[in-house]
């Protein structure tokens, strides 16, 4: 049920959306698409006559440093499409010694030229597909979604598309050919088509990005102002059945146990294409022994560290079922420490699962012709045990934890015109014998006006779990809802937004999503304003001020005030900066940091200054860094931190980085421990004054042998040491005061509450893709943790006895073979 307050908000945001504040639109280029009967040989080098039949797209605009000015260089492009697939051939000029030819591995760009189209097929300006190739032929792809990121290159590797392309080098230009299968592409079935379209190029050596048709950067998003290929006809989507069969070995080998005997495993991921518009994705008997390690910290907060998704299949176009940011994949496999019945009086628990094993995944995608976004998806885990033992008779069993589960979503995301959507999302999470089930429902809508100016953004939620209660056998049910609603100027120099978000207390959306916490009232304003021009001594700049408010749900009382400052851009010579600067002018209540109901507990006013500063990423050597000041003064608390990091570039094939982060905080106050007198009762909620450093040095190099083909490393040492000096009690009365409590074992004399932690990882890997969409990867992992009381030692005797504590190797060989369909349907028709 809708508040009255929220009625009122979103009331008024309509009717401001609604007014149009009479920008002019530009209208888009555009140009009629040729059929061709020819084939097409894709080798950088267009011979075919069918090319000259097609028109030829020219006059690119920049988009960077200078935009709306024409691009420095001359590109000439081509298009053309048959039965089977859209080709393109592209002429970019540019001298041979100006090209920057780097090799690198699929899905990363890095320091290339290249060369790239951008397709919304549905012709939306809000979901599309984005190829790209660079000098040295190395492929990247990217399904967009929202309209698109200014940021294009960035795509964390989410999704992998089999499609050809090659490039040629020449005196004065270099050439890039692309074949694009229909079966990369969804589309309506429309006897006559017109899809959005836009074509770009990077002359790292101008650091100048271009489009045929012109990219405002006052106006959020790219795929919205695509310009048009007209006269498709007569195309439909081929058969798009995939296989892709695996087979993996496993070896893996502990200080403590040694080679263990390898594992062998085999399975497949099957795509197939429903129709023209929707795709199922399928892992059967998926392996996930070869993904990169988490990024480990030392958590001191009340609040779960939240890590990436590293398993492809959970990061491969999912754009849409995290559009509404109740979607997190890390939960599907993850264990959730149920207890499906009571233990003994006399049982403890000795063993918990680490993880439940993923049986199989799938998801459903696609478009309808009316603009109707549609996902289904759906994942199945395996049971989980936890073992106990009796104390007194030493006797072992076994208790089901985690039941079967599984995990689903399904979303409904309408386009609507102006760029706007409807989004409706549904998670459930359904678990056997006696387990949580829970159930959440959320909408959210992004509104613009027809000159793009101005937007409203909003969002409801509601969440449902119905718990088992094993103690009276009875279902207890908790519900909540949370409501975000925003205004916002989103295009011209003068920008801003206001937002207003609330979350009860109840609200619980972690079986399937992520939220640290709930019980809130935010409000936030923020005013900026962007050069996007060249000016003065620099390309372009941006300063902006955030005010932000915030209350506890229930009761509602006043938690936070916070202001910030900053200013950020490039210089004429491509060195980015930015400064910034923080002020917590008011005592903030914090509610959860003691870990219980009822108890507050006051930090004083707060500031804080940064600034960063990095070089030219197109040279060799590239250096970047960060620093911050942070200050508490009534407690003489300081939060200071430094980043560095270095690229070094050595000839075409290989890449050195090396960053080395460190923060220092002196005085911080935190929680420690609870303790209860002898009926059970809470007697005091003990605070600690404590020094904590943590440094991070991460070391990741490259060695690229071909477009094909490379060898990446990755070396993370975290170091986090944390030492008290004094400890108080939080009182009732939200008082931090003395407390007779020393923090030490009564025997030893040692501390209790002191921490060395050390997190060490090695990932290396060779990946050699022998074919479209068929590679073979070799995978070593080496992890060892640490979590002792040396917190005397320096670094290097702390790194030493980190490399001489247990660890533990694990090396994969994985191959993966693309097998379609048609193709073998094609050999079968031959025979």
């Amino acid at each position: 049920m809708l508040l009255p307050d929220m009625k009122r908000s979103i009331l008024l945001l309509l009717l401001l959306t609604s007014l149009n504040f009479g920008v002019a639109q530009v209208q888009p280029k555009s140009f009629n698409a040729v059929r061709t009967t020819e084939k097409i040989k894709i080798d950088g080098v267009f011979d075919e006559a069918s090319w000259q039949e097609a028109p030829v797209l020219t006059d690119f605009v920049q988009r960077r440093p200078n935009p709306g000015a024409p691009s420095q260089r001359k590109t000439e492009v081509r298009l053309m499409y048959d039965d089977e697939a859209v080709y393109i051939a592209a002429k970019i000029y540019e001298d041979r010694d100006q090209v920057f030819n780097i090799l690198t591995n699929r899905d990363n760009i890095g320091n290339s030229d290249y060369f790239g189209v951008a397709i919304d097929p549905f012709k939306a300006g809000l979901n599309g597909v984005g190829l790209f190739v660079t000098v040295a032929g190395v492929q990247y792809d990217a399904l967009y979604s929202n309209g698109g990121n200014e940021r294009i290159w960035r795509n964390d590797n989410d999704w992998n598309a089999v499609w050809l392309s090659d490039t040629k080098i020449n005196d004065d230009h270099w050439t890039a050919e692309f074949k694009i299968p229909y079966a990369v592409l969804r589309f309506n079935s429309r006897e006559v088509q017109e899809w959005g379209i836009n074509f770009f190029r990077k002359s790292t050596a101008l650091n100048e990005d271009s489009f045929w048709n012109p990219i405002d950067p006052q106006i959020d998003g790219f795929l919205n102002q695509a310009g048009v290929v007209k006269n498709l006809r007569n195309i439909e989507t081929p058969t798009r059945l995939f296989f892709y069969p695996y087979v993996s070995t496993v070896v893996s080998r502990s200080t403590a146990t040694g080679f263990v005997e390898p594992q062998f495993n085999g399975g497949m991921d099957i795509k197939y294409g429903i129709n023209d518009a929707f795709t199922l994705d399928a892992t059967l008997i998926p392996d996930f022994s070869g993904v990169r390690s988490d990024n480990q910290v030392l958590n001191l907060s009340p609040f779960e560290v939240r890590f990436d998704e590293n398993r492809q299949f959970f990061t491969e176009g999912v754009e849409l079922f995290n559009k509404a940011g109740l979607f997190y994949s890390r939960r599907i496999g993850s264990t959730f420490g149920n207890l499906t019945e009571e233990l003994n009086d006399n049982e403890t628990i000795i063993v918990r699962p680490q993880a439940a094993q993923l049986i199989n995944a799938s998801k459903i995608t696609g478009r309808t012709n009316s603009g109707l976004g549609i996902g289904f998806f759906n994942a199945l885990t395996e049971r989980t045990f936890i073992t106990v033992q009796d104390t007194e008779t030493g006797a072992v069993r076994e208790i089901e934890a985690d039941p079967l589960t599984n995990f689903n979503v399904i979303v409904l995301d309408q386009n609507l015109k102006n760029n706007s959507s409807l989004t409706l999302t549904n998670t459930n999470v359904l678990r056997g014998k006696n387990a949580d089930d829970a159930n959440v429902t959320g909408l959210n809508f992004n509104l613009n006006d027809e000159s793009l100016t101005w937007r409203v953004r909003g969002f409801y939620a509601y969440s449902q779990i119905a718990s088992h209660n094993i103690e009276n056998n009875n279902i207890d049910r908790k519900t909540g809802y949370k409501y975000n609603i925003g205004f916002s100027k989103t295009r011209g120099n003068f920008q801003f937004g206001v937002n207003r978000n609330v979350e009860t207390d109840d609200y619980d959306i972690n079986d399937l999503g992520f939220l640290r916490r709930a019980n809130r009232i935010d409000h936030e304003l923020n005013l900026s304003y962007l050069q996007f021009e060249p000016k003065g001594i620099f390309n372009d700049y941006r300063y902006g001020v955030r005010l932000e408010h915030n209350k506890l749900y229930n009761p509602n009382m006043f938690s936070e005030f916070q202001v910030s400052a900053n200013f950020g851009g490039s210089f004429r010579n491509f060195w980015g900066f930015s400064v910034d600067a923080n002020t917590n002018p008011v005592e903030s209540n914090d509610y959860f940091e003691a870990r219980v109901p009822g108890y507050i507990f006051k930090r004083p006013e707060s500031y804080s200054f940064g600034a960063r500063l990095n070089t030219d990423s197109r040279k060799n050597f590239r250096l970047s860094g960060r620093l911050r000041f942070w200050k508490r003064p009534d407690w003489d608390q300081v939060d200071n931190s430094a980043n560095i990091g270095a690229r070094l570039r050595m000839g075409t094939r290989v890449e050195i980085n090396h960053n080395v982060d460190y923060s220092f905080r002196e005085n911080e106050r935190g929680y420690v421990r609870r303790i209860y007198d002898n009926s059970g009762a809470l007697e005091h909620v003990v605070f600690g004054i404590r020094n904590v450093r943590n440094l991070t040095n991460t070391l990741s190099s490259s060695y690229i042998f071909t477009n094909r083909m490379g060898i990446t490393f990755r070396m993370r040492h975290y170091w986090s040491r944390v030492e008290y000096n004094d400890f108080l009690e939080l009182t009732e009365d939200d008082r931090l005061q003395d407390i007779d409590y020393t923090g030490t074992d009564s025997t030893t004399g040692e501390p209790l509450h002191n921490r060395n932690f050390n997190q060490f990882n090695i990932d290396m890997e060779y990946n050699w893709q022998f074919l479209p969409g068929s590679e073979v990867r070799v995978i070593w992992k080496r992890s060892i943790g640490t979590d002792d009381l040396n917190t005397q030692l320096d670094f290097f005797d702390n790194f030493g006895n980190t490399l001489s504590a247990p660890n533990f190797d694990t090396i994969t060989i994985r191959m993966v073979y693309f097998v379609d369909y048609l193709k073998i349907k094609n050999i079968f028709r031959k025979s």
